[in-house]
């Protein structure tokens, strides 16, 4: 039965230009998520990655638990020492539970938190 529903209701992925890979680290299966992100990325990618995965982890099989917003949160892991590890939240995105197509998705991004992110160094000139 389930390749038929496959068959029957097309599967399209939207690409959001500029997001960098992601991976889901907590799902309530409801109205909370939280996706890990590289700690090299960069404002302009974090927001293009919070859009990516508003759409990849919408489902209308969510339950709302009296809440009518998806909330997504973005975190990077910083190693400040040997052995010792910081999960740094980023950002987040507030998505409609019921409206695949929301067009009045809220991203916040959290600057001081990005700004302890380690920055690339620059090449010295050979």
């Amino acid at each position: 039965m389930g390749l038929l529903a496959l068959g029957i209701v097309p599967f399209t992925r939207t690409v959001v230009p500029g997001s960098v890979r992601f991976v889901n680290v907590y799902d309530s299966g409801a109205a909370e998520s939280v996706i890990a992100v590289p700690a090299t990325i960069t404002e302009d990618q974090l927001t293009a990655t919070l859009q990516q995965a508003a759409s990849d982890l919408f489902s209308p099989g969510r339950l709302s638990r009296g809440q009518d917003k998806l909330t997504i949160r973005a975190r990077a892991i910083l190693h400040p020492e040997p052995g010792i590890s910081q999960p740094l939240y980023l950002g987040e995105v507030k998505r409609s539970l019921y409206n695949r197509e929301d067009d009045q998705m809220a991203i916040t991004l959290y600057r001081e938190n990005l700004a302890k992110l380690p920055q690339p160094s620059a090449n010295p000139a050979s």
